[in-house]
């Protein structure tokens, strides 16, 4: 797939079938629309995508489900012969003709889309607008046990610690990427030795513990993670991501990682004693491997 970035010029691909959209996470709304594009054979086959992000442009709000470089990693395992992605300054100042026009110039023939699309300045372009100057497919909305896949409700099920629902909507794990830091080694002295993930503006689940897979040199490793304030022993005010990682014991500070939530296990406690908490910690292994040997994950 070719990553085509464009801010306000204009590459001419010709022939295309496109869908239009934000498609943070990728989600399985998302992917419905990737699908038929795939469908036709009479063309080259894209998806457009803006940066940065409307929310934060709008409302200076950094709450996405993936970054741009996520975002991208995530369309390369389709087979979509493009990427697009539009400086979304310039396009949201487009009046819906001018947005149509662009389109026209970069080639699109076809155009699929959701049936809440809105284009141009003040959103004030619809699938009406399309249809009069493409051949336009709008999909009606995916929906599972009776909800609508959408962006705010994967966030809301990732932010109230719902990680099977959300990864249900997603279709795949829901994942951070970031780096291991140095920590303060108090899990080593527990027999859990921990490492300590920088997170950087990732949208974290809700606090507690959680059965997760971490991606370290390329290789993928069951973990059980803590993401809290560590209220039993060395408290911290900033929420910290910890995963002990099983059967591992190599090195591993300032390496690159990704790290999916597989399952949550529990609420984040405190614990009278360190005797306590490391019996809980014991409890929490036992678990895991019990749920990873259940799913065949193990």
């Amino acid at each position: 797939m070719e990553i085509v970035n464009l801010s306000n010029d204009i590459k001419y691909l010709d022939n295309l079938t496109v869908t239009i959209g934000n498609f943070d996470g990728l989600h399985l709304g998302h992917k419905e629309l990737v699908k038929r594009v795939l469908s036709y054979n009479d063309g080259k086959k894209a998806a457009i995508t803006f940066n940065p992000h409307p929310n934060l442009y709008f409302r200076g709000i950094d709450e996405n489900i993936t970054t741009l470089d996520e975002k991208i990693n995530l369309f390369k395992q389709t087979n979509l012969d493009y990427l697009i992605i539009l400086d979304f300054e310039y396009m949201a100042s487009l009046k819906p003709l001018e947005f149509i026009d662009y389109l026209k110039t970069l080639g699109v023939k076809r155009v699929i889309v959701g049936e809440d699309f809105r284009f141009g300045i003040k959103a004030s372009g619809t699938t009406h607008d399309l249809l009069e100057y493409f051949e336009t497919i709008v999909l009606k909305d995916v929906l599972i046990d009776g909800l609508l896949v959408s962006l705010t409700l994967i966030k809301d099920l990732i932010k109230g610690g719902n990680i099977l629902k959300a990864n249900q909507y997603l279709g795949y794990n829901y994942f951070i990427n970031g780096y291991i830091e140095d920590g303060n080694k108090v899990g080593r002295t527990l027999g859990f030795p921990t490492a300590n993930i920088n997170y950087g503006n990732s949208l974290l689940p809700k606090k507690g513990v959680y059965i997760t897979a971490i991606t370290i040199k390329g290789k993928r490793h069951y973990s059980i993670t803590n993401l809290g304030n560590n209220p039993t022993i060395n408290y911290s005010r900033k929420l910290r991501v910890e995963s002990y990682i099983l059967k591992f014991e190599d090195l591993i500070y300032q390496e690159d990682v990704k790290l999916e939530f597989v399952s949550r296990l529990r609420d984040e406690l405190k614990f009278d004693s360190v005797d306590e908490l490391k019996k809980q910690m014991h409890d929490d292994e036992t678990k895991t491997i019990n749920y990873l040997k259940t799913n065949d994950l193990w």
